[in-house]
């Protein structure tokens, strides 16, 4: 029996390694549960030269007007995060409920939709769950290997809801630059049937770090280094920076705002709103 799980567990780990893989080979990106197609459908629609102001009111263009120039102006705030230009797109594993069972949280890898860098050898890697569960939760990392597992190892359940972080030196793990490795956390909730698992992953690589880096970050308050790290294209830095600092102290507005405006970039947004609600 205790083969046939085994088994079973790397049916789904393998089927979601495959699908990163495909991916890193430049198919089709994963996307989120948010569905766009109606949005865009709306704005594909044309409008006629001269419809706004035949039909109208003067004050309903200023509100037209007003509202443009407020997009114009979002458009042009500071990026938080700047993707590497590396050429090498990776993949998010979203964490949607499968089968038949609807009590099941929402669990996301808070990780880009490509393999995101971090500078340091033992990183944290965050991740969101949407309620409190009292079904078993699994850390897993591998290689670019694949073969076998670096580490699975059972995480404390039951889970509080929100934002959580997994600290690669409380397992005595270290990265090794050059490699790029996929992590996971599972939601586990048929033990005998692990195709049924939730999973939600991500990609990383070490990264240098560039000496100009360094020395801005030697003054930076949190806030500050999640900037710098998120435009040097240092994904992990950035969302674990801000997420450590947020843990210390829950009650910052301004951090939580920040966390969100992140996440949103890489189009995390369920866990951008629990943030924003935190910052009201």
């Amino acid at each position: 029996m205790s083969q046939m799980m085994t088994r079973c567990r790397w049916v789904a780990v393998i089927g979601v390694t495959l699908g990163l893989s495909v991916q890193a080979m430049g198919g089709a990106e994963f996307t989120d549960q948010v569905n766009r197609t109606h949005m865009k459908d709306v704005a594909s629609i044309a409008i006629e030269p001269g419809f706004l102001e035949e039909t109208l009111p003067s004050v309903d263009r200023q509100v037209v007007q007003a509202s443009d120039d407020k997009q114009t102006a979002s458009s042009r705030k500071e990026a938080l995060y700047q993707p590497p230009q590396r050429g090498a797109p990776g993949g998010r594993v979203g964490g949607g409920t499968r089968g038949p069972m609807t009590d099941l949280p929402l669990l996301l890898a808070l990780a880009p939709d490509h393999i995101g860098l971090t500078s340091e050898v033992q990183p944290r890697l965050v991740w969101y769950l949407s309620k409190p569960t009292t079904y078993p939760l699994e850390f897993t990392l591998i290689d670019e290997s694949g073969v076998t597992p670096i580490i699975e190892k059972r995480l404390s359940s039951p889970a509080e809801s929100g934002i959580h972080i997994i600290q690669l030196a409380d397992y005595d793990l270290k990265l090794e630059k050059g490699k790029t490795y996929q992590w996971f956390v599972s939601l586990v909730s048929d033990p005998e049937h692990r195709s049924a698992d939730i999973i939600g992953g991500g990609m990383i690589e070490v990264g240098d770090v560039p000496a100009s880096l360094t020395e801005e970050l030697r003054n930076a308050n949190p806030v500050e280094a999640t900037r710098l790290w998120g435009q040097a294209g240092f994904w992990y830095d950035a969302i674990g920076v801000i997420s450590t600092n947020i843990q210390s102290d829950p009650s910052d507005a301004e951090m939580h705002h920040v966390r969100a405006s992140l996440l949103e970039e890489v189009d995390l947004d369920t866990p951008a709103q629990v943030d924003r609600q935190h910052g009201l």
